[in-house]
């Protein structure tokens, strides 16, 4: 993947996350342009903790089954 493809796909997601952070919390969009960085802190650290625990059931079935 090149570096603007993944500059790119970041931007998107960036946007994305002010956006929906800004329908769901009924702030305005100026307003959660400010909240914007703590947005994508929450939502990586969720995806992060998910991914964490899908690693981690998957590792205990492999286990119980050998």
């Amino acid at each position: 993947m090149s570096d603007r493809r993944l500059w790119g796909v970041m931007a998107v997601l960036v946007v994305v996350i002010w956006l929906a952070g800004a329908a769901v919390t009924k702030f305005s969009l100026e307003q959660m342009a400010y909240l914007a960085p703590i947005a994508v802190l929450a939502v990586g650290a969720t995806v992060g903790i998910v991914l964490l625990w899908v690693k981690v059931v998957t590792d205990s079935l492999r286990r119980r089954r050998t």
